[in-house]
């Protein structure tokens, strides 16, 4: 047998038989159309808000305003913004790990 005759009987294969009328149809086994009922949970639990944690990728995204306000607003510290941005950022990244 050719390697074309296998693919076409392999991919055209048999056709399914089809009902013709519908005493044909009604003697196979009716589907069943009604959703399955699915239990309840008895409780959840809440969602425990997990603590942002800054690295320095995350704050080399950031402005120099956007770090100078960062700093002020959470560490309470003010950051020169004349200074440059890798001198910002490892300034307040000292601050964040000495906070804690």
């Amino acid at each position: 047998m050719g390697f074309f005759k296998k693919l076409t009987n392999w991919l055209g294969g048999t056709p399914a038989p089809v009902a013709n009328d519908i005493a044909q149809g009604m003697a196979g086994a009716m589907p069943n159309y009604e959703p399955k009922e699915v239990p309840m949970k008895d409780e959840r639990k809440p969602a425990k808000s997990k603590k942002t944690k800054h690295t320095k990728a995350s704050l080399n995204k950031m402005t120099k305003k956007q770090l100078e306000a960062f700093g002020r607003n959470e560490f309470s510290i003010e950051l020169d913004r004349r200074k440059s941005k890798a001198k910002l950022v490892t300034e307040l990244l000292g601050t964040i790990k000495k906070a804690g």
